[in-house]
């Protein structure tokens, strides 16, 4: 796939558009009403949408997906499960607190993050010992005051300019 630039709220309306798309043909007042949002809002997105490739709609009628907003649904897709699976069942966060979160992150990760992510992920899933030694460390240090952890942000060898050596 090309590499499409978007923003968090084009890829948001991509999400539900597909959803919405599983149900039946889009209407732009069924997207307004899904998103939240005044039907003007979704005219403008939609716009940039057709304008990007991403998007077919003809005035006064449905909105459907291109075989490359399809594509994106699937990459946003995949994120969203990756971030959801990390954050609920590696790191054991409640599904709900995780929700913002990956909604967040989700638009943020890069193709090789997210590559190393899911690795991680299924590496961390076929240990069941070891996920629940992971899961009794975060119990157990949870900080009060983000001070206390002992893995400062930015204090890694990559931070202070120096190149990591791997597999020495």
């Amino acid at each position: 796939m090309d590499k499409i630039v978007t923003t968090p709220a084009q890829e948001n309306y991509i999400e539900t558009i597909y959803a919405l798309s599983l149900k039946g043909p889009v209407r732009p007042s069924v997207l307004a009403r899904t998103l939240g949002v005044k039907r003007a809002s979704v005219s403008k997105f939609i716009t940039s949408l057709v304008a990007n490739g991403l998007v077919e709609h003809v005035p006064r009628g449905d909105i459907s997906l291109t075989s490359k907003g399809v594509e994106l649904a699937n990459s946003i897709a995949r994120r969203d499960r990756c971030l959801t699976r990390l954050l609920v069942d590696v790191c054991n966060m409640a599904p709900e607190n995780a929700e913002p979160e990956v909604h967040r992150l989700e638009h943020l990760i890069s193709d090789d993050v997210l590559h190393r992510l899911e690795t991680l992920v299924e590496f961390a899933s076929t240990s069941n010992a070891w996920l629940k030694r992971l899961h009794l460390r975060m119990e157990a240090e949870q900080p009060s005051n983000p001070e206390e952890k002992n893995m400062k942000v930015g204090s890694s060898q990559v931070h202070q300019g120096e190149q990591q050596k791997y597999g020495d």
